[in-house]
């Protein structure tokens, strides 16, 4: 049916007859006329006997309507009825505000009755608990004389009494937001009464901002929310401001005392102290106090059964044995104190009660987002709770309540009691909005909208489980976690289990994790129930215990009647209504996932130790599962156990591992209380950790080295889950890092021969190699052979990339025979590669630097920072590469970029230039890379052209397009990038650890770092030393030995210069150490006349023979070349004889110096006074000359102009008297220069000591024509 007037017509008649039909059969029918509008097949006859079927069943349920409804006239609510009828008539959502007691609960339905509702559909009525839903029912049906399931039924998660006649349904709040996945209407009901939803719990909030959005979609649906007097307004506010309906439940006043406590006074003896004086003189009404916790009940109880052992002090807690509990809804003759914790606010009333004792703290379950954590901590309680509890004794009469807490502190608390949604774990929350597809977390209209933290920990909890994606999308497994009425990771856990051998045990966990635990320990019994408890405890997991417990319920339940069932759990303290939900639960889970066992398996499945042993990997496998993240390691030499998210936690001493301390453990919960515990333990191994949770594991490999014995590369494999380390392991590198392994596999196995059998071409080229070595050595040309680097490259283009093992390696040839003949070299293959006049010379793609080899990459992107070349540097060579290659680009560049230099020069020196394209070109053909940096071989060659003298400083680089300038790009082993610069010293600057890292792995990846390492030498007893050492990646180490402090040692550094730097003094120190005695016949020789002048300027004698010593031993033990060999440290030892001599010589001119040096001081102490200016200097120069070390430092050159120097002083001495103005001109010129030298033995120094000369004493006539200009070059220049 397309004609849009046919459907109108129809869609008129069926809203007429709507209030004629039931909600349910409206929708239905409408539905079916949208089908038809859109296009489907519309049976008008079939359309209208439906239609007159919905109506007949619409008249059967207004039959259904008692005749008459009669209220209790005592009850509040019944005396506020016309009030509320009208509210209800007139007003869509009605929120009703009334404490305990004033019979909300049970009249509101009957007054819906009354007005015609649950014609259209039931009357919902939601409870919190499924057995105030059962109680309430069968409350209602009494009063409207009814069988229980008739006009008035419940359904609750195991139970479901609902028949057609049913006009009014109790269920748990559970229950109704279930079907919404089935109704998302909700058209099944035509009224809704969310009762209890002050106690705002997450299914409450659910369906709270869930009935916000239904409301306008269903405006014939009416909605009671009642309360009690816990911020009603909160609820009035979500929903427009609806009117709030308040039915007084108190029918006396309560007088409120505040008595706080002592600093130091126990809680019981307060309590104690606050009953005495409420019952003086004697007992005139029960008393009930509010306690935090069972602790805290224990030890009132006792102090309190100890001062009063007439009165009856009862307990009252959630986990409190049913007969127990039963005791307080009972009054006797003796006069009562309640011990109760947040329970007896509003679930529970209790009779009889006059006075009220409240300790202002609850207990209270709170969720830690960022550690994970379920957190029992005791907190005061809000006001809105506190006068909850006050409430408590105002129903007989006059009341008293007791505050053990002063009034500013009752003022200061918060107004209301956090929702759940603000402090539980929102991983079932967000579970159940994406299965019914409610809408995001943060687009629901909430109450109170949850803190970001919760929903972020939800959904990592959600994805750890596989349940959510990582996009937040709900998968195909979290659908089915969401079918299960379980928290997500039990329903994990029960998923995990199905279909598995341990199927059953599973269920059975899955329900027992669901429930309260059954175990009772009474205070009382304590001891006597620990021994029960023991009968069924397993060694290593309270997981069997459990199963020990079902099993042994299983054998009394099908042994023992119903009441000696119940005698036998009593007898062994084990709750017989939990262990009856237990079963209904586990149940219920078989019914959902099927394949159910018999109940009571025969005897060879039986729950025995020895079964128990046989299911111990697949039960805890399956527990891991959902219980992934709550597992630890032992901490050694701690009780204590590592976690995952740094969570520390130790085991709860219920549990039967307490004693054990495994190594590995899973827990069921981590509880803050006093301290993180762990509570459902059982041991695991990490093995077990990574087939459970694949996904979350990660894995690392360290040290990959090839094993020539297992012919394939191995690496070490550290295996972690959420940040614990598993496993540690040696593994096959190729399986998981290929293309290392096969470079490492080419290196070793195919250019070095590293294999125990070698195929017939690597013998044919091994033998090739050898023979141009042999003629090498019989040319003497050692440049034939090509290098390790043109070896891996010829391999790595013919060898197929899978190929990283010598049974790879093996296979591929078994399936290829012919490729045996492409591998084998010939001659021209293993030589040095000539030059090549082609495009690639000019634009080669790589650059090869000795024998480092550089990747090149080109972009054409004029005006991008990446236009032009690329030089691709890598990590652990960064630091052994000559910085002043990279300025030259590549051939085709390098034109360019020198006629953009010269066009960068300044007008009055570009002009000497012209024109700049034929100069440049005439440089490109004159310079080579070898001659070091660009711009000074630029300067030299345009001055040797144009005569005119250039600094490197007149160029201006940095206005040069991109493309002529270089661009570094640091990469790391697998070539990610790291950084960019221009220049190798800011990657250096900017990477300097990491680079330090890359190039000691690479050492350590094959003991080069252990072989070229020493420490503390004494004489040359190693082998001789090569330039550098090639590492892995192509990276390269620089041996050479160190000088610290006393010692010296054999280190492995990471560039050419920096082993440089350090070799010749380490040499010097250990020549030294070999002549001790000639260094002592030296300070022997002039000790006491050198001690003398030295004394004065601060210096010590040992140490300038020490210094002497070392300068002798350059100029006299060491030649022209380096010593790199024992056989060259030797012949160094050989020349002592000119040793001894230089040392004497020098010693002699340091006297002479020293001596000068201590007249000028005493000038220079009597001409303080007159002229400090010009003293100051001189002081500055000379104590500069003599600084410490200088024996040691000035250089070579200006060694014999020292004595010069200090005649010059005594020259200026002897001018001073005469021209005093005149000198201190001259300072005040070298003042600033002399600040900006960065130390004593500064090069620019000896410049500026020869000006000196020029300026104080012509006559003694300075070098190289020095000046203020000429110190400032040599500044800039160093």
């Amino acid at each position: 049916m397309t004609d849009p007037a046919s459907f109108k017509q129809l869609r008129g008649l069926l809203d007429a007859q709507a209030q004629q039909l039931t909600a349910r059969d409206y929708a239905h029918i409408l539905r079916r006329l949208e089908q038809a509008r859109r296009g489907g097949k519309l049976d008008l006859q079939r359309l209208n006997q439906d239609v007159e079927q919905a109506r007949l069943r619409y008249e059967n349920r207004l039959r259904l309507k008692p005749a008459q409804i009669r209220y209790p006239e005592e009850l509040p609510v019944v005396q506020a009825r016309e009030e509320l009828l009208k509210a209800i008539r007139e007003q869509q959502l009605v929120v009703v505000c009334g404490e305990t007691g004033s019979g909300k609960t049970t009249q509101l339905p009957k007054l819906c009755l009354e007005l015609g509702r649950g014609t259209r559909g039931l009357i919902g009525h939601t409870q919190p608990r499924r057995l105030a839903a059962r109680s309430v029912a069968q409350r209602i049906a009494r009063e409207l004389d009814t069988t229980l399931g008739e006009l008035v039924g419940y359904e609750t998660r195991f139970d479901r009494r609902v028949s057609e006649r049913s006009l009014i349904k109790l269920m748990t709040d559970g229950i109704l937001l279930a079907e919404l996945g089935r109704d998302r209407l909700l058209t099944s009901y035509d009224t809704l009464i969310i009762d209890e939803a002050h106690e705002r719990s997450l299914n409450i909030d659910l369906l709270l901002g869930w009935l916000k959005q239904l409301l306008p979609q269903r405006p014939d649906l009416k909605v009671i929310i009642t309360s009690a007097t816990l911020d009603p307004e909160r609820l009035s506010r979500h929903f427009h401001d609806a009117p709030i309906h308040t039915v007084s439940g108190r029918l006396y006043p309560v007088e409120q005392r505040y008595r706080p406590m002592a600093g130091d006074q126990e809680l019981e003896d307060a309590i104690a102290e606050a009953v005495e004086a409420l019952w003086r003189p004697a007992p005139n009404g029960d008393v009930l106090v509010f306690l935090p916790g069972e602790r805290e009940i224990g030890d009132a109880a006792r102090v309190l059964a100890g001062r009063y052992p007439r009165a009856e002090v009862l307990p009252l807690y959630s986990r409190l044995a049913a007969g127990a509990q039963d005791k307080v809804f009972s009054t006797g003759r003796a006069p009562r104190i309640v011990l109760a914790t947040n329970v007896a606010e509003t679930s529970v009333t209790v009779p009889g009660i006059r006075y009220v004792i409240d300790s202002g703290t609850a207990r209270i379950n709170r969720y830690a987002p960022r550690s994970g954590v379920q957190q029992l901590q005791i907190e005061p309680i809000s006001q809105a709770a506190a006068n909850q509890r006050a409430g408590r004794c105002g129903r007989l009469g006059p009341g008293i309540c007791v505050r053990l807490y002063a009034e500013d502190d009752f003022a200061a608390r918060p107004a209301f009691t956090d929702p759940e949604i603000r402090r539980a774990n929102l991983a079932g929350v967000i579970l159940t909005l994406a299965a019914l597809r409610l809408g995001k977390v943060d687009e629901f209209p909430w109450v109170d909208a949850p803190d970001g933290r919760h929903v972020a920990e939800a959904y990592r909890v959600l994805q750890t489980l596989g349940a959510l994606d990582e996009a937040g999308t709900l998968t195909p497994l979290g659908r089915e976690l969401a079918r299960l009425p379980l928290d997500p990771r039990v329903a994990r856990i029960a998923m995990a289990g199905r279909g598995t051998a341990a199927q059953d045990a599973i269920f059975v966990l899955a329900a027992a994790l669901s429930v309260q635990d059954p175990h009772e320990l009474p205070a009382e019994a304590r001891d006597s129930a620990r021994q029960k408890h023991a009968i069924w405890r397993h060694p290593r997991s309270d997981f069997l215990s459990l199963l020990k417990l079902w099993q042994q319920w299983r054998d009394w339940s099908a042994q023992a009647s119903n009441r000696q069932l119940r005698k036998l759990c009593r007898d062994h303290f084990v709750s017989f209504l939990r262990m009856e939900e237990w079963e209904a639960v586990y149940k219920q889970i078989c019914d959902l996932l099927g394949n159910r066992e018999e109940p009571r398996p025969a005897a060879d499945k039986r729950w025995n130790d020895e079964r128990l042993n046989e299911l111990y990997v697949p039960v805890h496998e399956a527990l891991l599962a959902g219980l992934i993240d709550h597992i630890g390691y032992k901490l050694p030499e701690k009780s204590e156990y590592q976690g995952p998210r740094n969570r520390r936690f130790k085991i709860h001493p219920g549990s039967a591992l307490i004693k054990k301390s495994p190594a590995w453990l899973m827990s069921a919960q981590l509880a803050q209380t006093s301290q993180l515990f762990a509570r459902n333990n059982a041991a695991i191994e990490p093995e077990w950790l990574e087939r459970a949770a694949p996904h979350l594991i990660k894995r690392t490999f360290l040290h990959p080295q090839w094993n020539s014995e297992r012919g394939e590369v191995t690496a070490t494999e550290h295996v972690s889950l959420l940040g614990l380390p598993l496993l540690t392991r040696a593994r096959h590198y190729g399986s998981t890092h290929p293309a290392e392994a096969r470079e490492i596999f080419i290196r070793e196995a195919l250019i070095k021969g590293e294999l125990p059998r070698k195929p017939a071409f690597l013998e044919h080229n091994l033998q090739l190699i050898a023979s141009i070595q042999d003629k090498e050595a019989k040319l003497r040309r050692p440049d034939l052979l090509a290098d390790e680097a043109h070896f891996f490259r010829w391999y790595d283009e013919r060898v197929p990339a899978e190929v990283c093992a010598s049974a790879h390696l093996k296979s591929w040839l078994k399936r290829e025979p012919q490729a045996q003949q492409g591998l084998r070299m010939q001659e021209a293959d293993a030589l040095r590669p000539g030059a090549n006049a082609d495009v690639e010379s000019q634009f080669p793609d790589h650059l090869d630097i000795d024998d480092l080899r550089l990747k090149l990459s080109y972009s054409h992107e004029p005006g991008e920072e990446h236009d032009g070349v690329t030089f691709h540097v890598p990590l652990a060579q960064v630091h052994q590469l000559p910085a002043e290659i990279f300025d030259w680009l590549v051939p085709g560049l390098r034109a360019a970029k020198i006629e953009a230099l010269i066009r960068s020069l300044p007008m009055h020196l570009r002009r000497q230039c012209t024109p700049a394209a034929e100069y440049a070109q005439a440089l490109h053909q004159r310079l080579d890379p070898a001659q070091g940096a660009l711009l000074p071989a630029m300067c030299e060659a345009l001055q040797a052209m144009t005569g005119v003298r250039l600094e490197p400083g007149d160029f201006s680089p940095d206005r040069l397009e991109a493309h002529l300038r270089p661009r570094l790009q640091l990469e790391d082993a697998k070539g990610q990038l790291l950084g960019v610069g221009e220049t190798l010293e800011q990657l250096r600057g900017r990477f300097r650890g990491e680079a330090r890292s890359a190039l000691q792995q690479a050492a350590r990846s094959d003991d080069t770092l252990k072989r070229w390492t020493r420490e503390k030498l004494v004489d040359w007893d190693f082998e001789a030393l090569p330039e550098s050492v090639p590492l892995a990646h192509g990276a390269r180490g620089y041996p050479a030995l160190s000088a610290e402090g006393e010692f010296v040692h054999l280190r492995l550094f990471e560039s050419a210069e920096a082993a440089a730097r350090a070799h010749p003094a380490g040499v010097r120190a250990l020549l030294l150490l070999r002549v001790p005695e000639r260094i002592r016949d030296l300070a022997k020789s002039a000790r006491l006349k050198l001690a003398l002048l030295a004394a004065p300027f601060g210096l010590d004698p040992q140490d300038i023979a020490q210094q002497l010593a070392l300068r002798a031993a350059e100029t006299r033990l060491l030649g022209e070349e380096a010593v790199r060999s024992r056989e060259d440290f030797q012949q160094a030892l050989e020349r002592r004889a000119a040793f001894s001599l230089d040392a004497s010589a020098r010693l002699d001119t340091l006297i002479n110096w020293l001596n000068q040096a201590v007249g000028i001081k005493k000038q220079l102490d009597a001409y303080a006074a007159r002229w400090p200016a010009s003293v100051a200097d001189m002081r500055a120069q000379l104590e500069s000359l003599l600084a410490p070390g200088f024996a040691a430092a000035i250089p070579e050159p200006q060694w014999p102009r020292i004595t010069l120097y200090l005649r010059g002083l005594q020259v200026r001495l002897e001018r001073l008297a005469n021209k005093p103005l005149r000198d201190e001109e001259l300072t005040a010129q070298i003042t600033p220069l002399l600040r900006a030298l960065p130390g004593p033995f500064h090069a620019a120094r000896w410049v500026l000591e020869e000006w000196r000369i020029a300026l104080f004493a012509q006559e003694l006539k300075a070098v190289n024509r020095p000046s203020a200009q000429a110190v400032r070059e040599a500044l800039a220049r160093v």
